[in-house]
C-alpha cells in the first residue's frame, strides 16, 4: 500500500538473469526513477527520489526502455513483477509485467476479496474532516442518546458538511442509519461507544470513503460486533496479479 507521500513508485520487476553484455548495458541505463539491481537481476526504484518528471510520465516510458534492452529471448522467460504509481494529484495505477507484456491496472474496489486491516492504521490513513461514513449501527441505549449523537455529527467541523442521518427507535434500541455522512470515524466510534449502554448491545458495518480525490487507497469497512470494531479495506488490483 502507498504510503501518504504526495507522488511516488514502489515495486519492482524480476528478470532472468542475463548474460554480462546485456546485464552492462542494463546497469548503464541512466532513469530518473527506475535502474537496474544485479544483485537481484531486478528493475527497481531508485533509492533516491528525484524531483523532475512525475512517476505518472516517466515510470512507463523507463521501464519500456529497460525491457527493451533485453534480448527477446530474455523478455520471454522473465519473472515479471509490479510497480504501483502515484502522481502529483493521487492518480493511483499499477503496471504489471511479465513474459506476454506490460499491463496497466487502475484501481477498483472489489469487496468480494477484501483483506483485514488494522483499525488503528486504518483510521490513521484517513482525514477524519474528509471522511466520508455510510451503513447502520444499533445499540441499546436511554432516551437522549439519539439528540446526542445527532449533536455530535452536526457539531464535527467537516469539509464537506452534508449525508444523512437518521434514526430509529424500538424499546430500548436505538438504530442509527448513516448515508454519506461527513465525519471522523474514530471521532464516530467512540462518540457511540460512550451512548451504547451496554456497551457490547452495539453492532454495525460501516462504509468509510474520502471525499478526497483519487483516495481509493484509504477506504476500508469497519464491522461492529457486540462492541468490538474490526476493519478490512477492499482489494484494489485484480486478484493473482
Amino acid at each position: 500500500m502507498i504510503g501518504p507521500r504526495e507522488f511516488e513508485c514502489v515495486g519492482e520487476v524480476k528478470l532472468a538473469r542475463p548474460d554480462p553484455a546485456t546485464e552492462a548495458t542494463l546497469s548503464a541505463f541512466a532513469g530518473e526513477w527506475l535502474e537496474y539491481a544485479p544483485e537481484a537481476s531486478a528493475i527497481v526504484v531508485r533509492h533516491v527520489q528525484p524531483g523532475g518528471a512525475p512517476a505518472l510520465s516517466a515510470v512507463p516510458a523507463e521501464l519500456v526502455a529497460l525491457l527493451d534492452l533485453l534480448p527477446r529471448a530474455d523478455r520471454e522467460r522473465l519473472p515479471g513483477g509490479a510497480l504501483l504509481l502515484r502522481d502529483r494529484q493521487g492518480l493511483l495505477l499499477r503496471l504489471t509485467v511479465d513474459r506476454d507484456g506490460i499491463r496497466v491496472h487502475w484501481p477498483r474496489e472489489d469487496w468480494s476479496h477484501e483483506q483485514p486491516a488494522e483499525v488503528a492504521a486504518v483510521f490513521r490513513a484517513v482525514d477524519p474532516f474528509s471522511a466520508r461514513v455510510t451503513g447502520e449501527l444499533r445499540f441499546a441505549a436511554p432516551a437522549g442518546a439519539e439528540t446526542r449523537l445527532a449533536d455530535f455529527v452536526e457539531s464535527f467541523e467537516g469539509l464537506y458538511p452534508e449525508g444523512d442521518l437518521r434514526f430509529e427507535r424500538r424499546g430500548g434500541t436505538v438504530r442509527v442509519e448513516l448515508t454519506g455522512v461527513n465525519v471522523g470515524p474514530e471521532q464516530l466510534l467512540d462518540t457511540v461507544l460512550d451512548l451504547a449502554h451496554p456497551v457490547d448491545s452495539l453492532e454495525g458495518d460501516l462504509r468509510v470513503e474520502s471525499f478526497a480525490p483519487h483516495a481509493v487507497e484509504q477506504d476500508f469497512r469497519l464491522v461492529l460486533e457486540r462492541g468490538i470494531a474490526r476493519a478490512a479495506r477492499p482489494a484494489l488490483w485484480p486478484v493473482g496479479t
